[in-house]
């Protein structure tokens, strides 16, 4: 009887268990959904707060896009115009502080050189009475005061010209004293586009009253149409049209919209620190909290970030009550659904859907096996003990009883001695949890005498309290295949690579001497040239063997080959770097490009050349002097250019070695250019080949004198 009725309360006290685990989720649901409302709640706050951000932000946003475009249209105007007059200026500063800009003082800013500072005082003080050049003098502390003195000595003064309106201008204050200033300026120079400068305080002469802080907005102004690099856009500035632009008035908007939602705001200059540079008044900026809206405005090149920071009457206001009646709903429905639970059932399906996969996974792993063809390995790890299926065995023509007892021992008998060391280190990695799995390639002894190359991938598959390894599992797949076809592969690329080898060869060598051949020397010229726009200076040297066409008059074609095939191989004998290169032009025409980092070195080299085919004393009875030699014409860029080109240098040496041919035969004339020398075809050239075009015979060109 007690028996019965304790196998029925079991049952029952499972069932509550349940039951009690059922309603608790569901009181966790309902206080998860209370807490996703209130957040959604907070998020449409925070939408609304957004929302009035952006509001606040087109207050003056669009106001001040307008006015710095209208400052850059004016500095690209300014730049095609030229210097403007004090009458063109005031029409200017009429047209762009007109029509409710956000720009309340234009000014234009002359770029002048310390040299021309007196000059320029000058001319600018009979255009306008009493005009002078100052800066403010240095107050305590560093900071600018309202006194002026005569503007100090400086690389570049931007004084004040002309300004619009021109009551309480700062006309003639030099603004290259401030460097918060230039630095703007800089950066408008270098880029051609407005920028903005920091904020500071404005200077009002003749003007006392409160400080007023701002800042300018700096349009470059270039001699001719904006230039394209930055060098050159510094080489023409002209000036800066300069627009000032008043904090207050600036945020006059901004500060109402806000104040009318119950916002504080405040604007911080990200550049400079996250530095406070306009603030609600009467409220004092403190850290950063979760509630406030944070907007980011680029304001001419410079990041503002816009802070607004509700007041306690924006937070306040009638509750959303949903969250609370979710929470009750959610409880109460919690309490219903667990008195519906029935534990049995539910185990049951569970049971039946486990027992359903585990059989689908077994019959999935058969069929991998089996499809795949793989042997199984179980490597007990104390033991050494080594369990196989038949598979493992057959991959090496064997079966399983044949080898057993299986061990680790039984494995490093069979593996091949030259893979066992890199087998093992896997093994060691694996085990030391250096690699996710053990995955290897090995050959193994095949009973007919041959080596199976097998993958073996496995990995621990249990573990003492420790975490020692126990156990290794894991799978063998014959790639034996596979592998003869990478070797076959590898072989077929080899050939290949050594067939394009040979094709390249013949595409870029002269056939004759072993020479790079014409077609060659633009690309190694271009590539001599990119090295020397770096700043290293290039030598081209060209040569030509005298009286080539009597020797093979009187030596026959034969001897004239082997005459260049032996000229060539000196030549190259005595190139010295790795990036001289050594061209067969043309008949007995030759060109060396080379590195010399002096005009001396350059001719020290080419002497050399001319040294070692006066050494060969190759005898030639049809020249004065009585042995082969050879004219060079040598021409070396200091410090080229991009404006250099493979064309020019061929022009320029070809007209050297022209010269030496002309002057008498066995010698060389140099050609020297220093920087942006030399870089166009010279004139003298007229008449003459030039590289890409086919040279006319020598007879008609040069008659008796080039041979």
């Amino acid at each position: 009887m007690k028996q019965g009725s304790q196998s029925r309360l079991l049952p029952l006290a499972l069932d509550a268990a349940l039951v009690a685990v059922v309603v608790l989720a569901g009181l966790l649901a309902s206080i998860g959904a209370f807490r996703s409302l209130t957040q959604k709640a907070a998020a449409q706050q925070r939408e609304v707060l957004n929302a009035i951000g952006q509001s606040v932000v087109a207050a003056f946003d669009l106001q001040l896009v307008r006015a710095i475009e209208a400052l850059e249209v004016s500095g690209q105007l300014l730049s095609v115009q030229g210097q403007p007059s004090l009458d063109q200026f005031r029409r200017y500063g009429r047209g762009l502080l007109s029509g409710g800009s956000a720009l309340t003082l234009l000014e234009w800013q002359p770029v002048v050189s310390d040299a021309d500072l007196s000059a320029f005082e000058r001319r600018a003080a009979a255009e306008q009475r009493g005009y002078r050049i100052v800066e403010p003098a240095a107050a305590e502390g560093g900071a600018a005061g309202d006194d002026f003195i005569a503007a100090r000595p400086r690389d570049l003064h931007l004084p004040v010209l002309y300004s619009w309106p021109e009551a309480g201008a700062a006309l003639g204050v030099d603004m290259a004293f401030d460097p918060r200033r230039m630095r703007s300026k800089l950066l408008a120079r270098d880029s051609g586009s407005p920028v903005a400068s920091e904020t500071f305080s404005l200077i009002r002469r003749g003007q006392p009253g409160p400080v007023v802080l701002g800042f300018a907005v700096s349009a470059p102004v270039y001699r001719a149409a904006r230039p394209d690099t930055v060098e050159a856009r510094r080489r023409e500035l002209l000036g800066f049209l300069a627009g000032v632009i008043e904090m207050p008035a600036l945020m006059r908007e901004a500060m109402r919209r806000a104040d009318a939602n119950d916002l504080d705001l405040f604007v911080y200059d990200q550049d400079e620190q996250h530095r406070l540079i306009f603030g609600a008044a009467g409220a004092e900026p403190a850290p950063g909290e979760e509630g406030d809206a944070v907007l980011s405005v680029d304001v001419g090149g410079r990041p503002w970030q816009l802070v607004l920071r509700p007041r306690p009457a924006f937070v306040g206001g009638a509750r959303d009550q949903l969250p609370l009646l979710a929470l009750a709903l959610g409880s109460l429905a919690s309490l219903l659904m667990g008195v519906a639970v029935a534990r049995s059932l539910v185990i049951r399906r569970r049971l039946e859907r486990t027992e359903a996969v585990l059989a689908e996974d077994r019959q999935y792993l058969s069929n991998v096996l089996d499809g795949t063809a793989a042997g199984t390995w179980d490597w007990h790890v104390e033991s050494g003990r080594l369990e196989v299926n038949e598979r493992w065995a057959e991959m090496l023509g064997r079966s399983r009883s044949e080898l057993e007892p299986i061990t680790g021992t039984t494995w490093e008998r069979l593996c091949h001695a030259g893979d066992l060391i890199a087998a093992n280190d896997a093994m060691k990695r694996h085990l030391a949890g250096q690699e996710e799995r053990y995955a290897v390639e090995f050959r193994m002894r095949h009973a007919d005498g041959r080596w199976v190359w097998v993958q073996s991938v496995g990995s621990i598959v249990k573990r003492d309290a420790r975490g020692r390894p126990l156990r290794l599992a894991g799978t063998h797949m014959d790639v034996s295949c596979r592998k003869a076809e990478e070797e076959r592969l590898q072989e077929d690329a080899r050939a290949l690579e050594a067939a394009n080898r040979q094709l390249r060869d013949l595409a870029i060598l002269d056939p004759l001497t072993g020479a790079f051949n014409r077609r060659h020397f633009n690309d190694v010229c271009l590539a001599a040239l990119a090295g020397a726009h770096r700043g290293h200076a290039v030598g081209l040297c060209m040569l030509d063997v005298d009286y080539f066409k009597p020797y093979n008059d009187h030596y026959g074609l034969q001897s004239g080959d082997a005459i260049l095939k032996t000229v060539a191989q000196a030549l190259k004998d005595n190139l010295k770097r790795s990036t001289d290169a050594l061209f067969r032009v043309g008949g007995e025409e030759f060109g060396v490009i080379f590195s010399a980092a002096s005009a001396e070195s350059a001719q020290h080299f080419v002497a050399e050349l001319g040294a070692t085919l006066r050494g060969l004393a190759l005898p030639h009875a049809r020249s004065p002097f009585g042995h082969v030699t050879a004219s060079f014409g040598l021409a070396w860029w200091a410090a080229p250019t991009s404006a250099l080109t493979p064309e020019a240098m061929y022009a320029a040496a070809d007209a050297a070695l022209y010269e030496a041919k002309r002057a008498g035969r066995d010698q060389t004339i140099f050609h020297r250019f220093e920087a942006g020398e030399g870089e166009t075809l010279p004139q003298v050239l007229t008449g003459r080949h030039s590289l890409g075009v086919e040279a006319a015979t020598e007879d008609a060109v040069d008659g008796p004198v080039r041979a």
